[in-house]
């Protein structure tokens, strides 16, 4: 559910193609993955940040590639954080980043994306060019955050189908009729 609908909100808000893009993921935790294998249907070429050695394998062997973070911003064209830690990107990733960079979280609470920092470090802005789409310029580029740095598939989309809802809840409710009986 989470990478349909993050995947939507991020279209809903920017209309970017995401065939030939460069997507980084921050985490490869169930909502990181979904994100992923979307991302790679819908024709981008994915790169995974992950801190977790196990993850970080798994996210290898399901054929994508792995690095840190300070390493994948050069390359990112879109960074979506699904870890639910705080200050996933941060001051030294925006300064790395290059020219037209889209940032957005979809993870935990708005604190994956150091958004004080970034206001902070901006020269300047943010000049919002759409709903949900603020753009800041740091060292002369232009970083684009998505939904103030909150859930973005709730921000700018419907969240989860409700299909998705209706099996998670069910499945809660026949684990906790199962654990009663």
């Amino acid at each position: 559910g989470t990478g349909q609908s993050t995947l939507d909100g991020i279209l809903r808000a920017t209309n970017m193609l995401f065939a030939g893009s460069t997507v980084v993921v921050a985490g490869y935790g169930w909502c990181g993955r979904g994100v992923a294998m979307r991302a790679r249907g819908a024709g981008a070429s994915v790169i995974v940040t992950e801190v977790d050695p196990l993850a970080a394998l798994e996210a290898t062997m399901d054929g994508f590639r792995v690095m840190p973070m300070g390493e994948a911003v050069a390359e990112g064209d879109l960074f979506v954080t699904l870890t639910g830690n705080a200050h996933v990107i941060r001051e030294e990733h925006f300064r790395g980043m290059k020219d037209g960079a889209i940032v957005c979280n979809s993870g935990h609470f708005d604190i994956e994306i150091d958004v004080k920092s970034l206001q902070s470090i901006s020269e300047s802005g943010p000049v919002e060019l759409r709903p949900f789409v603020e753009e800041f310029v740091v060292d002369g580029k232009r970083i684009a955050l998505l939904g103030n740095g909150r859930l973005i598939n709730l921000a700018a989309a419907e969240g989860h189908p409700a299909s998705v809802m209706d099996m998670s809840f069910a499945n809660q409710a026949l684990a906790a009729e199962y654990l009663l009986t």
